[in-house]
């Protein structure tokens, strides 16, 4: 009856114990030389096709961990199926010798302790297969807002695989990729190189001291079948190299600078264009007009906005939306300001657009300079004035020529110009008690002709930069202004007025993004083309609201 109960609870210990265990936990390699990255791999069989949590922080001691990636597979043992969990962490160690890697705990089972031997390399392995990682920066001691160019390069004597060069990360600065990689070849004591040679340009927000992180490397250096001293296979190692970190000094803005924006360049220059040029203006008349900011060596977003302004009743200015945008000339930084304006006369008289300065900092002489945005002038007659004037004076020359009697051709051709002079003196009179309500009219007229163009470029760069929530917030807007009266809140409102069925499902795929995880996955180029054909679909239509003018700063949805 004793050996009965010692075989059961025998039995049932391994029913237990097979329920899950640590198969194995070990080294991809025993020994590894420096720089080079260990892979440690650890196996664990259970019943439950389930991943336990796997803390690696006892590891950060002696090691950089790396990478960390987890996989379930099925398997048989006795014939009983198990799922087969593995943890395969990549660690760098962080000194040379003999390193202890300690227990980790998966469920409830510790896996074994491990050693790991870290070597130097030899002479002779680093002269057949050298890599290293230069970082440079240029300036040195640049001015806050300035552009400071930073050059990467990964030097190697042997062919390299599955690379990864990671950028240095930055933290109160701005980062821009100046341009693609280059490959080249140098030579270096004697010895050719192969350089992977990347740019980034990078500003400062604040002055003081910075610092740029070392640039890193991790790729394979694969075996190319040679055998070592010791008779066995060369293996492929997976290395990881780093460049030396380096330290800046930002200036602040020299106490000479006047100006009132703060624009450091390499060069500065404004462009502006009339839509038309009209020599004669007249109450009511509006001209078009676009400005160009361009800096080199500056980051669009330096750019200052709204700098044609003019206090004056006789015209009004209506600012739309600025862009901006970025491009690289030979890895400098070119930034770009466009905006447009709209210019209505509002009232007669003498009116002048002054010149205006815009002060920046020439960072090449390291002196102030200013680009001037040329002013213009108009002479706006009193209405009815000007040229129809000064030929309604000549008409009563013709009254006092010697009439004959009767009522002949002459008299009739004299009295059709006194009705023409009537009818004229009464329209002067109609527009002379109608300007203010025509101007006003003309006036939001222009806002919501404005709002609406800036609502569409903005809805259209959300859509095209896959930007769900920004392109949301611009459909909001663009609804409020078809559809005035109905107060639109959401997205399902502009689904039940849509007339595209394709349009109706892009909309619905737009909300399941904005209340999922994947909202980086959604695409918004189709979105914006069904809505521009909305738009000119709706503009032709008549509508019950074709005389209400839309709020033209609806609240944000």
């Amino acid at each position: 009856m004793f050996r009965i109960l010692l075989i059961s609870c025998v039995v049932m210990l391994t029913q237990v114990h097979s329920l899950g265990h640590a198969r194995s936990a070990y080294l991809r390699s025993n020994q590894i030389y420096a720089g080079d990255i260990a892979e440690l791999i650890i196996e664990f069989d259970n019943k439950i096709p389930a991943l336990y949590a796997l803390d690696t922080t006892v590891l950060e001691k002696d090691f950089e961990v790396l990478n960390k990636n987890s996989s379930v597979s099925r398997v048989s043992d006795l014939n009983k199926a198990l799922h087969r969990m593995q943890w395969n962490i990549e660690i760098l160690p962080r000194r040379i010798g003999s390193l202890r890697i300690p227990s980790l705990r998966v469920g409830d089972i510790d896996t074994p302790v491990l050693t790991l031997e870290v070597v130097p390399q030899t002479p002779e392995l680093s002269s057949t297969s050298n890599v290293y990682v230069e970082l440079e920066a240029q300036p040195e001691n640049p001015y806050v807002g300035q552009q400071i160019q930073i050059v990467i390069r990964v030097i190697h004597n042997i062919p390299l695989f599955d690379d990864n060069l990671l950028d240095p990360e930055f933290e109160n600065a701005d980062t821009y990729r100046t341009a693609p990689e280059s490959i080249y070849s140098i030579f270096r004591d004697g010895n050719e190189f192969q350089v992977q040679e990347r740019s980034l340009s990078i500003i400062v927000r604040s002055p003081g001291e910075i610092r740029i992180p070392p640039a890193v490397y991790r790729g394979l250096i694969k075996s190319d079948g040679s055998t070592s001293a010791t008779g066995s296979m060369t293996q492929s190692r997976r290395i990881s190299r780093s460049s030396e970190d380096l330290h800046l000094q930002v200036r602040i803005p020299p106490r000479g600078f006047s100006g009132n924006n703060w624009l450091p360049a390499k060069h500065l220059e404004i462009n502006q264009h009339w839509d038309e040029i009209i020599d004669e203006l007249h109450v009511g008349d509006s001209l078009g007009f676009t400005l160009s900011i361009e800096a080199k060596g500056l980051a669009a977003k330096a750019l200052p906005a709204g700098l044609l302004s003019i206090d004056s009743d006789k015209v009004e200015i209506y600012a739309d939306q600025e862009t901006r945008s970025n491009r690289f000339d030979d890895r400098e930084l070119v930034g770009r300001l466009d905006q447009r304006f709209a210019v209505i006369v509002t009232q007669p008289g003498e009116i002048e657009i002054p010149a205006t300065p815009l002060k920046w900092w020439d960072i090449e002489q390291d002196v102030e300079k200013v680009a001037i945005l040329e002013g213009r002038k108009w002479t706006v007659p009193e209405p009815g004035t000007g040229k129809d004037r000064n030929h309604d004076a000549e008409i009563p020359l013709a009254w006092n020529r010697p009439q004959s009697k009767g009522f002949g051709i002459s008299a009739i051709h004299n009295n059709w110009q006194w009705w023409a002079m009537t009818g004229v003196t009464l329209v002067i009179i109609c527009l002379l008690i109608c300007v203010k309500p025509l101007r006003n009219y003309l006036r939001q007229k222009m806002e919501v002709i404005l709002f609406s163009r800036r609502n569409r470029k903005m809805l259209k760069q959300a859509c095209i930069s896959n930007d769900a929530a920004g392109t949301r917030h611009e459909l909001i807007k663009w609804g409020r202004a078809h559809w005035p009266g109905d107060n639109i809140t959401g997205l399902h409102q502009l689904e039940t007025r849509a007339k595209s069925s394709e349009l109706v499902e892009q909309l619905s795929m737009l909300s399941a993004t904005l209340y999922s995880d994947h909202g980086a996955d959604w695409q918004g180029r189709r979105l914006w083309q069904l809505i521009a054909a909305e738009h000119r679909y709706l503009s032709k239509r008549p509508s019950a609201h074709e005389n209400a003018l839309p709020d033209l700063y609806p609240q944000r949805a």
